[in-house]
């Protein structure tokens, strides 16, 4: 798989060789793996924006 920066496709090269993968294996489970980190991030945004809901109600009702 052709990457675009050099110095990108020099590590996937040199990952490729000492892992005995193909380069479109390495790059592809990069980015399966950075998705799924990003997705987790996001999830995690989320909860914590309810969070902050729900304390913000919690202090209004006992005023806070």
């Amino acid at each position: 798989m052709k990457i675009s920066d050099e110095k990108m496709q020099k590590q996937v090269r040199i990952a490729s060789k000492k892992l005995g993968v193909t380069e479109n294996e390495i790059v592809k489970r990069a980015i399966s793996s950075y998705l799924g980190n990003f997705e987790d991030l996001v999830n995690l945004q989320k909860e914590l924006h309810t969070w902050d809901i729900l304390s913000a109600k919690s202090m209004r009702k006992y005023n806070f």
